[in-house]
Parts: structure tokens; sequence; C-alpha cells
């Protein structure tokens, strides 16, 4: 790397603790490091754009970065230069070769090139290498028809250079082969292409590579902008240790270990991978994308398959210890304090924390999909990811404000241990453990539809839940706009702090099982706009609280509603307000929509038909027949309104502020069912808990009815 430009980074605009992002599409962004090397060769300054916030990195420096530097003229030229203008021209033949040309020492099947300039490289060596030595020197070798195999050393080792430049000329096919052991001497070559310094591979023609070890390494940066790769490799496809950069190409990569990464723990400006354009298809037993520090994405086609895909998961969903939507037998009355669980039965928000994969791969191999340790920027770009653990990782945030997502993980869709920030794009997980999980997330923009085994949304800062839940503070779950969808095993939207819903359109087709809720809160649930319709199991459902300042029902049903049932609320005039048809069983729903105003009457209509078209689930209003059976009428008076028992769960014990279980006009206090996360519902002179309208016989009621013997 140039000296000058790595010290002048160091430097480059130190900025305020927080972290932030730009969709740069290549152009100027802000985030938690640095870059740029190839300023000395082409300058590209971009005015820095507004960015937005997330929280901290794991540094606290934070320095602009303007990517189109990292690709100079002469990286993005993909046309060999004229035979005029090429300084050596060099035939392999076998375990020998003829040279043309000056800076060319030859001996056996070893070729050094010892000055800068232009070399062709034609032909096959059996066993052997070229070789670069040429301080301070550009080196460009053309690979036209060249086919080289070296038994113990890498076939182009690049010793000592400025820069070398590897170049497949237009229809050239070309081959590299290595079957090295591996060394305890990091300064010895591990690739098929092993590079010292800067290196660059760009052109029109095909480059296959097999090797041992990795199949592209610099202990430099390593820049892609043309050709394409076919690396078949038994250690890293491709590994910069300062910065990879791709602006085009095709790669096929198949790798024991990461597909592409960048390696760089020591410098905060270094150690991201960044990618403009390219076709990328990656299997890697271990992680499809790796940055040690950021991991930004502009545009490309990505099909990332890491550690074997889902199915390759560990992850199992247990039930809270009740059965669809069925309270379980034994768990007696409650008499002061909660039921105890099944001595077998572990709740998941029990047993699983956020983990950071700083220490978590410690002792196990990591096979996510696209793995950032301070972050993961996605702007756009069509991508496609299968993996074993999570799909997208990172140790700090999480950004996606354009793209088209394809999400399949044995674990996590999308986790950040501090942050997750969805602005824009299409994002679908297919399959997850959980969809969405960090300690802040934040959506304000695009479509996201996930399926999760347990929830769906979960904001965790890795606290220690305990029976009933705890109150992190600083976690939180806030949509604010975009289109979410989500179908969860286990809660829907579930948050460890404070939920809050000030816009968008939410969906939520939540638990069958009566452990699980829509709806989950360790706070109070927020709803100042936007439209929330969660439909599940009402054992242990939750509502907005009357903080809100939009209106909102929350409705227990008399008996549980099969899958596409539709569910229609309509004011005192018959005009529809919202029609929906939850994706699975359900007996309990929660609908807020501008729509429902201060003084009306509406009415809850269960079954019956649509003439509209539907969207996810939803029907395009006023096409309601009004043939279905009114479930309950109301008058919006306050912000939540009910039909039906209210759940035990009264929109929250684990929510402060709690309810009024006596119908007597108070709530108990905080301390009882605040963020303590306490369970200690009121209780009678004889100690029994004081429930709405039947409370408790001798099992959990479903939506707070009784349950006769």
């Amino acid at each position: 790397m140039n000296k000058f430009f790595k010290t002048a980074l160091g430097f480059l605009a130190l900025a305020a603790v927080s972290a932030n992002f730009t969709a740069c599409s290549g152009k100027t962004s802000q985030t938690s490091n640095s870059l740029t090397k190839n300023q000395a060769e082409t300058t590209a300054n971009s005015p820095v754009e507004d960015v937005n916030s997330i929280s901290e990195p794991l540094s606290d420096e934070k320095i602009s970065r303007n990517y189109d530097s990292l690709f100079s003229d002469r990286d993005m030229e993909q046309n060999i230069p004229d035979r005029n203008d090429i300084d050596g021209d060099i035939i392999l033949k076998n375990m020998s070769a003829n040279a043309d040309g000056t800076g060319i020492q030859i001996d056996g099947s070893c070729i050094t090139i010892t000055e800068g300039g232009i070399y062709r490289i034609s032909g096959t060596l059996d066993d052997g290498q070229i070789i670069v030595d040429a301080p301070a020197a550009k080196v460009q070798l053309i690979l036209d028809n060249a086919d080289i195999t070296c038994s113990n050393s890498a076939p182009i080792y690049g010793v000592n250079s400025d820069k070398i430049f590897i170049s497949t000329a237009q229809n050239s096919v070309n081959s590299l082969t290595c079957n090295m052991t591996a060394s305890n001497d990091e300064t010895s070559p591990d690739a098929c292409i092993f590079s010292s310094d800067s290196l660059t591979i760009n052109g029109k023609g095909t480059l296959n590579i097999t090797s041992s070890l990795d199949g592209i390494h610099s202990k430099d940066d390593v820049v892609i902008t043309g050709g394409e790769l076919n690396i078949d490799s038994g250690g890293d496809g491709i590994k910069g240790k300062d910065y990879t950069a791709v602006c085009g190409g095709n790669f096929t990569i198949n790798s024991k270990e990461d597909g592409i990464k960048s390696t760089n723990k020591n410098d905060v400006s270094m150690g991201f991978v960044y990618i403009k354009n390219g076709e990328f298809e990656i299997t890697s037993q271990q992680d499809g994308i790796q940055a040690e520090t950021d991991l930004i994405i502009d545009g490309g086609n990505f099909n990332v398959i890491s550690g074997g895909g889902s199915e390759n998961s560990t992850k199992t969903h247990d039930d809270f210890g009740f059965g669809n939507m069925n309270p379980p037998d034994g768990f007696g009355d409650f008499k002061g304090d909660p039921p105890s669980m099944p001595n077998d039965v572990t709740p998941p928000e029990i047993m699983q924390t956020a983990t950071s994969d700083s220490t978590s791969e410690t002792s196990q191999i990591s096979t996510k999909g696209l793995k950032g340790g301070n972050s993961v920027e996605i702007n756009d770009g069509s991508i496609i990811v299968n993996s074993a653990d999570d799909a997208i990782h990172s140790n700090g945030g999480v950004i996606v404000t354009g793209g088209n997502l394809t999400l399949s993980s044995g674990d996590d869709g999308i986790h950040a241990d501090l942050n997750v920030s969805v602005n824009g794009g299409d994002v679908e997980i297919l399959r997850s453990y959980e969809g969405i999980e960090s300690s802040s997330i934040n959506v304000n923009g695009g479509l996201i539809k996930l399926q999760a085994d347990d929830d769906g949304f979960n904001a965790s800062d890795g606290t220690p839940q305990g029976g009933m839940g705890t109150y992190s503070d600083g976690v939180e779950l806030n949509f604010n706009g975009g289109t979410v969808y989500v179908d969860a095993d286990g809660d829907g939207l579930d948050s460890n702090g404070d939920l809050t819903v000030n816009g968008g359109t939410i969906i939520v087709n939540g638990p069958t099982n009566g452990g699980n809720g829509a709806l989950d809160s360790n706070n109070k649930i927020i709803v100042n706009g936007g439209i929330l319709l969660a439909a599940g199991s009402s054992q242990m459902a939750e509502s907005p609280d009357e903080d809100s300042t939009q209106y909102s029902l929350s409705a227990s049903l008399d008996s549980v509603q099969q899958a596409e049932t539709i569910v229609a609320l309509c004011d005192e005039d018959g005009a529809e307000i919202i029609c929906f048809a939850p994706s699975k069983q359900f007996d309990h729903v929660i609908i807020s929509s501008p729509e429902i105003k201060n003084g009306h009457s509406y009415t809850l209509y269960l079954g019956g038909t649509s003439d509209s078209s539907q969207s996810l689930g939803i029907f395009d209003t006023g096409g309601y027949n009004l043939d279905g059976n009114s479930a309950g009428t109301f008058n919006a008076e306050s912000t939540i309104s009910f039909i039906g028992q209210r759940s035990a769960m009264g929109g929250g014990f684990k929510g402060g502020g709690g309810k009024d279980f006596n119908n007597d006009g108070d709530a108990p206090p905080d301390d009882k069912f605040g963020k303590n996360g306490d369970f200690q519902p009121p209780t009678d002179e004889n100690g029994d808990p004081i429930m709405p309208d039947g409370g408790f016989k001798g099992d959990i009621p479903r939506g707070g009815r009784e349950f006769t013997e």
C-alpha cells in the first residue's frame, strides 16, 4: 500500500462517537471506519451525503470513505494493452519457459519478474511459478491462455512490488493450481495467487483457480473489477488484509472456509469489504462474505450458501409449556405466585441471548451469510442467502436502504448486537429461528416479509429475562414506516424494552401456541400511527397501552377461528374500516388504524366474504359484504377498547402500570407489574388472585375466560 495514503487515512475526517451510514451507491459514505489507497492513480471526490444514524460501532473513530477512489482508471480498464506496449512476452513450456523482453529471469520452471512493466504470459507450466520481485514498481501480468501448476508454493507469488495487476485476455481461459500444505510462517504463500502488496484482477477472460489453501490472498488489498473467476479452495476464496473491493466480474466460489473476506483487525480505517457490482455464486463451509470491520454492498447479484444452508441449523423451537391454543394440565390455581415451569420445558427467551461473534466464535466455526464486525450496509443489489447461522450478522449495526434480499437462516435472518435499521428495499426472510434481532430495531421504510420458528422481531440486549421477563433500558422496537408481514411461531413482535408503532403497515400472524403472543413488550406497547393488525393466541396476548395516541381494538374471541377467516371492522354506518384474513388459526386480534375515531361505534365481524383483491392478507376496502357474524360492538371512548375478556397479560404484566383486574377503576401499581417484571396479580382476603369475569379456575384461561372442570 502507498504509505503516504495509509497515513493520511488514519487522520481523515474524524467525527463524533455515533456511527453513521449513507446509501452512497459507490460514492462517499460515512461509516465506522475509513479508506482509500488508489487516490494515487485516480481522484474521484464526492461530497459527503446526509447519513442515517445507527448505534455506536466497536470503534470510537468515524472516517469518511470515498468508495469510488478504491478503483483507479487502470483498475477499471478491462482491455489488455496493445502488443507494442508490452514489455515482455513469456511463453511457458511444461518445465521451462522462453521470454522476450527485459526484467525477466528464468531458472528452470521458476520465472521471476524484477522490473515494472507489462508482461504477457501464455502456455503451460507443469510445476513452477511466476514470481514478482520488483520493489516499488507496478507490474501487470496478462494471462492469455496460461496454465500454471505449483506443487509447493503459489503459482503466482508477489514477493515485493508497489502493486500487481493480473489481467485476463479477452476470450482466454486460464488455470492456476496449487497443492501446497499450510505453513506456520505467516509470510509464506498460502494461496494460488499470493501478493505481499496491493493486488488488482481485471480483464475479459476466464481464470480458474484450484487451491489446497486460499484461492487469492493479498497481505495488502485486493481489488477486482472484471473477468470470470472460478475458485475452488481448501481455505478462503478471496482474502485481502486491508480491504477487498469489487466493482465487477463473475464469481463462482467454493471454499472450505470463508468465501470473500478482509482481515485487518489493527487499523480502524481498514478491514472492510466493499462491493459495487458483480455476479456472485458463493458456496462456503464458513462465512459467505466476512469483513473484519464493515461490509458495504452497493450493487450486484448474489447467491450465497454458507455452512450447508439453513437446513443445517441446530436451533429448535420449544413452546412455552402450552399446546396449540390449549392450556396444559396440572398447572393448578394461582395462589399469589405464577405456576412453575415444567422441568422439561425451557422458554426460548430464557435460553436464547444475543451474543457477539467476538466471544462466541472462539469456540465454534462461524457459518453466517454476510457478516461485518462493525457494520453491514446494504444499499442495492439482488441478494439471496441460505446460511446455517445468521443470514446477515454484525457485532455493531446493520442498515438496509435498498436492494432485494431473500434470506433463509438456521438462526436469525438479520442480527446486530447494537442496531438494525431498515429504511428501504425488499427483505424476505423465508426461514429463520428469529427473523430480525437486535438491541435496537427501527423500521422506517421498505417491505419486510418474514417467517420465524420463534420470534419475528426480537429486540433484546441479551439480558437474561427470567420467567416473566425483565425490562431492558435502551432496548427498543420501533416502526415508523414501510410494510411488515410477520409469520411467527413465537412472539410476533417482541421487545424486552419498548415497543412503539408510529407509522407503516404491520401485519402479524402470531403464534398458535399459548406460550407466546402476537405482541410482547416488557414495557408499554405504544401505537401512535400506522396500521397494526395482529392475530394469534389469546392466552399471552398483550394490547396497546392507553398512553397511545391512536385508537385500537383488542378482541378476545369466543372460539378459535380457522386460518383465512375474514376479520372485518366496520363503523356504525356499515362502512368498512379494515378487512383482513390471518394466515393461521387465532382467537385474539389487535386492530389499530387512524380510521378508528373517538366517540364512534364499531362492530367486529368474523367470516363472510369480500369482493376486493388482497395483498399480504389485507383486502382493499369497500368489498366486504357484511355477511359475517358479529363478534361484538364497542364505542371508541379510550385509545384502547376491548371486545370479550382481557387476556391474563392484559397489555403486559411485564409492562408497567398494570391493568384494572377487579374493575374498581384502579390499576395495580408499577411495583407489581412494572419494569422489574414481577408477576403479582392483586389478591382477595384468601390470597386468591382477582381476575376479570371468571378468572382462573384450575388452569390458565384463554383470554381470561373461565375454564370449567
